[in-house]
């Protein structure tokens, strides 16, 4: 390959940013894109035009005046390139001035490359002819096409149809843009709305109608109205990430959307600003909290069930160790009392056999031992023991039925019945702390799934007992009316914040210290009184306590 024409090749790169380079700063890119890759299309097609005219002659093209110039293959490039531009509305001033820096490019090249240009170093002079003759020809032969008589007429019809293709270009890419779910937004550098698409439109005016920012007047620009911090942010150090915003729209409505900033890629340095998308995530986002509203009562599903299991397993391995306690208690009162039959027998034989010395020997034994209290407090001991038993028996019987699978299934019960099982099982957290009060009124059974609302009571005792910074109350009242069985579950504790009784019932959320709490609880009995169609409400003042009701409807479809 000729030395000229591998150098050419090798710095397309240098050649395309140096003409772009000059087009910008002579203002000649107002017409023309400045993306790098249509600069080096045409630097490719003239650098093939010169290596062409290489392979035919190495030595400088020479004018002469009976060449037919329009009809030149070296030049051909330069002509397309010329009917172009014409067919952009270019004039043959501007084309030539504009070649006139390409020329400049390719000679910046040669004289980097060769500083010396003495006739004595041959390849110099040489190269830098050659370049000037193969752009003479083609500034020759496009200006010879151009001075045509019917090159006005075919102007004409060049312009008609490159604005009949640019009309159909515009409208597909507005009918692009328009059609976009995504609201767009292009932001001039005083952050008003250049151009927004319907979506974006929308959000400013529920009447806004395809097009009509397009072709609205440019003095109705209007300020962006949202995240103008996160805008400013974004000016300043250019970082694009993406923002959570809660936008407020002009109806009154809120939108929950996804905010990413771009700057504008001004192809022509005419266009700078700032390109926002908005994705509207209202719905993504409440979808995402009903599924971790689902996955928490799924989760504590599980995890009441594997209580479930753990219950009823305990509560068996229990009963057969409490039922020989029992068993055995009862068998040594009996023999307690066989035993102080006996000395009350014994006592009477020896007052009868005269023996007066041994029957006072016998009976200063008996008092130092305190036979006499140990068959009293024995006795007492046995009775206390079977009342704790007893107690121990009925708690593995709480714990039965709160495990019991049929209990899984919706059946027909008596809240009170659900509820006095309920107090039993949290008894042992609350009776320390609190005074329970049980104030049950007559009322209907249900068809209900009483493990589950056994479940919501227990939280609610839980969080009650948990309320008390000193010795309290909680009170416990059903009641029912036409059309519904009523509970309420009152305390006297700390009470609950305004600011918080608006997302209690919200999963996850808790008023505890980190490791006290999950704030799964009350989302749980929230759902699951929801699930029976019914309501559950809180009231609360600081100081004073709280009272959460349970109202489940009469008839509960299924």
């Amino acid at each position: 390959m000729h030395p000229l024409a591998e150098l050419l090749n090798k710095n397309e790169m240098w050649l395309m940013r140096r003409i772009r380079d000059y087009a910008v700063e002579r203002d000649y890119s107002r017409y023309t894109s400045t993306l790098e890759e249509a600069w080096r299309i045409s630097i490719a097609g003239l650098t093939n035009s010169i290596t062409s005219a290489l392979a035919i002659s190495e030595q400088p093209w020479e004018l002469g005046p009976d060449d037919t110039f329009i009809d030149d293959p070296i030049a051909a490039f330069g002509v397309l390139e010329a009917q172009r531009h014409r067919s952009r509305g270019v004039t043959l001033e501007m084309f030539m001035g504009l070649m006139k820096y390409y020329r400049q490019t390719y000679l910046d090249l040669v004289r980097t490359s060769y500083p010396s240009l003495n006739e004595s170093n041959g390849d110099g002079p040489s190269a830098i002819r050659f370049i000037e003759r193969v752009f003479d020809r083609i500034e020759i032969a496009f200006s010879a096409e151009w001075s045509r008589g019917e090159t006005i007429n075919r102007a004409i019809d060049e312009l008609q149809a490159a604005n009949r293709a640019i009309t159909n270009e515009k409208n597909k890419f507005l009918t692009i843009f328009e059609s976009l779910p995504t609201a767009v937004f292009l932001l001039d550098d005083s952050r008003r709305i250049v151009h927004m698409n319907q979506a974006g439109a929308k959000m400013i005016s529920s009447a806004a109608q395809a097009g009509g920012h397009y072709y609205s007047p440019s003095e109705s620009r209007i300020p962006f109205p949202w995240l103008a911090d996160e805008l400013s942010r974004f000016r300043e150090t250019g970082d694009e990430k993406e923002y959570e915003y809660h936008a407020e729209l002009p109806d009154g409505t809120a939108r929950q959307v996804l905010a990413r900033f771009h700057p504008m890629q001004d192809i022509s340095f005419k266009y700078a600003g700032t390109v926002v998308i908005l994705q509207d995530i209202t719905e993504r986002k409440k979808a995402e909290e009903e599924l971790k509203q689902t996955q928490a009562h799924l989760v504590q599903q599980e995890k009441m069930a594997s209580v479930g299991q753990l219950a009823a397993g305990v509560a068996h391995e229990i009963n057969n160790p409490l039922g020989f306690i029992i068993s055995n208690l009862s068998t040594l009162g009996r023999y307690l009392d066989r035993l102080t039959e006996f000395i009350a027998v014994e006592d009477q034989v020896l007052s009868h056999a005269g023996d007066v010395a041994n029957a006072e020997q016998l009976a200063a034994i008996r008092k130092k031992l305190k036979i006499d209290y140990i068959a009293k407090d024995a006795r007492d001991l046995i009775s206390e023991s079977m009342d704790g038993a007893d107690r121990v028996r009925r708690i593995v019987h709480d714990l039965q039925s709160f495990s019991r699978i049929d209990q899984a299934d919706c059946t027909v019960v008596n809240l009170n019945e659900t509820l006095a099982t309920t107090i039993n099982i949290a008894w042992n957290e609350s009776r320390h702390v609190a005074a329970i009060i049980r104030e049950f009124g007559d009322i209907p059974a249900i068809k209900c799934y009483p493990q589950q609302l056994g479940q919501v009571f227990l939280h609610l005792l839980a969080n009650a007992a948990q309320s008390m910074d000193n010795q309290g109350t909680i009170t416990l009242r059903t009641w029912s009316d036409e059309s519904r069985v009523n509970i309420s579950i009152s305390d006297t504790g700390r009470g609950i914040p305004a600011k918080d009784l608006s997302r209690i019932f919200e999963p996850f959320f808790t008023t505890r210290e980190i490791g006290r709490g999950t704030g799964l609880g009350l989302s749980i009995s929230y759902g699951i009184v929801k699930n029976h169609g019914g309501e559950i409400t809180v009231q609360s003042e600081i100081g004073k306590g709280s009272t959460f009701t349970v109202r489940i409807p009469l008839r509960v479809e299924n």
